[in-house]
């Protein structure tokens, strides 16, 4: 794990938002082994809900996340339990050989996710992945993790190296995981941007939707994903109700054809409050009116963030 990532990407919100069993999921720890560090030796101090119910902040899972790092590493968790953030930082650093170490770790966790997969070892595969997700900034689990993933499946399953079933665990694993991580991020605080997110009557690809779906989340959009194959109408229809501010479409191989008719006809119809953001390599053959294409993330962040 990259320490630095982890703190700094994780710092910016003291917000108690996630359950112990969510905690467990994206650290890698039992929730019984949490529970158990915190009683034990003050690990950390989670806020409670008024019925009781323990909850986190993201420095917390950060912390945790080290923690386990380090326990992993051959620390003892009483001498470590008790240690500022920095001084954890420190110990994970000692531990870590050059400069491009982050790099080539995440490198190694694409190989040992992949090879989980080749061997349909699901548990240990949505166990790598929950814990990159705790703790690596979101833009970089999502470009240096989850997409060259989804490339190097793609090109193993068409040489033939992977089967369906391979194909469809992996993706079933990341599906679940980001759907997960967006609803812990998209909240219904007022004065957020809220968005739509869907694919196209005919488009089933839905890796870039997902995706495009954390990035709004974790900027603090209120993001609902509709999911994939979905006709234009009621698209509008989801706009109208939920008041949607951006509405975004992912098309990766719809044919160009229905892919116009789609876009053209949501570009007449859709409220004027909804600008209509259209990603993906289906979007870049397009001539739009109304509508916008995103290139790449960088321009949904701007627009969530209003940058």
């Amino acid at each position: 794990m990259d320490a630095n990532a982890a703190l700094e990407s994780k710092s910016q919100s003291d917000e108690p938002r996630y359950r112990v069993g969510m905690v467990a999921r994206l650290t890698g720890l039992s929730a019984h082994t949490i529970r158990m560090w915190e009683r034990r030796y003050d690990a950390v101090t989670p806020r409670r809900t008024p019925a009781g119910g323990r909850l986190y902040t993201d420095r917390d899972v950060a912390r945790l996340a080290l923690l386990k790092d380090l326990v992993d590493l051959g620390h003892s968790i009483g001498g470590i339990a008790q240690l500022p953030d920095e001084a954890l930082e420190r110990s994970i650093a000692l531990h870590a050989s050059g400069s491009d170490q982050p790099s080539r770790r995440i490198i190694g966790q694409r190989d040992r996710f992949l090879n989980y997969i080749e061997n349909l070892d699901v548990a240990s595969a949505e166990q790598l992945t929950a814990r990159a997700a705790a703790t690596l900034e979101p833009k970089v689990f999502i470009n240096e993790l989850v997409g060259p993933i989804l490339r190097e499946l793609g090109d193993r399953w068409e040489a033939g190296e992977l089967r369906v079933v391979h194909e469809h665990i992996a993706s079933s694993i990341l599906r679940s995981l980001i759907i997960a991580i967006t609803r812990t991020y998209g909240g219904s605080q007022p004065g957020r941007q809220r968005v739509l997110v869907a694919t196209p009557q005919g488009e089933r690809h839905e890796f870039g939707a997902l995706m495009a779906s954390l990035v709004a989340a974790v900027h603090r959009a209120r993001v609902v994903y509709l999911g994939t194959d979905l006709p234009a109408d009621e698209i509008r229809y989801a706009a109208e109700q939920l008041q949607s501010q951006l509405v975004l479409m992912s098309i990766v191989q719809l044919p160009s054809n229905e892919t116009r008719q789609c876009v053209q006809e949501l570009e007449k119809t859709l409220p004027f409050r909804s600008q209509l953001l259209v990603g993906g390599a289906g979007g870049a053959r397009l001539t739009l009116e109304r509508a916008k294409y995103l290139g790449d993330f960088v321009e949904l962040e701007d627009l969530v963030t209003g940058s």
